[in-house]
């Protein structure tokens, strides 16, 4: 669901930038690799995540597929939300990340600002036994994953995306049997991403 975006980088916040994609402007909290490489006025491919919860709808993004997989593996963590794994991601590198839970040294998390030491400790503690840190050597691949067919799974990760980003779910639905009807027989090959461009457009059109 919603997992990248590309588009025109409009503005750049302490924490959060503005990516126009066909004329909707989404905020983006983003890492700090993506701070570094993006510049206003410039066209840029994010990787995303979209993550629902009772306070809202936050969308967050990453360099590589690699770095959303970190953030993932941080919010799995008792405590650490969105908020809490993309500042960590803000302030530390994945390298900076992977050393400090190899070495148990849960300082490196608390120059995170709000990461006091309980936290710090589980971090530390709850991620050793994964393999990408126990094997600092070991990667994920920085190479997005191809999208997989639009078949009824997807097409519904689309509609509740839509949903999220404040369409209904009457305009939704119509939306997608639209591109369905147009895309007929290439329906069944589009992607995620490339399913919700075409929506993104159609809806932005009417």
């Amino acid at each position: 669901m919603l997992r990248a975006l590309t588009g025109k980088i409009c503005e750049i916040f302490e924490n959060a930038l503005i990516i126009d994609v066909n004329g909707l402007g989404f905020e983006v909290m983003c890492s700090r690799s993506v701070f570094d490489s993006c510049k206003i006025g410039e066209v840029s491919r994010l990787v995303t995540s979209l993550q629902i919860s009772e306070s809202g709808a936050n969308l967050y993004g990453f360099a590589s597929e690699r770095e959303r997989e970190f953030f993932l593996k941080l919010m799995s963590v008792k405590g650490v939300g969105g908020r809490t794994a993309i500042a960590i991601l803000s302030e530390l590198s994945i390298d900076e990340v992977i050393e400090a839970v190899s070495s148990a040294d849960f300082s490196v998390f608390q120059r995170v600002s709000g990461i006091g030491r309980k936290t710090a400790e589980r971090l530390c503690f709850e991620l050793k036994n994964l393999s990408m840190f126990k094997n600092p050597d070991t990667k994920i691949s920085d190479t997005p994953q191809k999208s997989q067919a639009a078949n009824s799974g997807s097409a519904k990760s689309v509609m509740e995306a839509l949903m999220s980003l404040g369409f209904s779910q009457a305009d939704a639905a119509r939306t997608i049997n639209s591109i369905r009807a147009a895309q007929s027989e290439n329906f069944a090959n589009l992607g995620e991403e490339d399913l919700l461009r075409l929506a993104l457009r159609e809806l932005h059109g009417r």
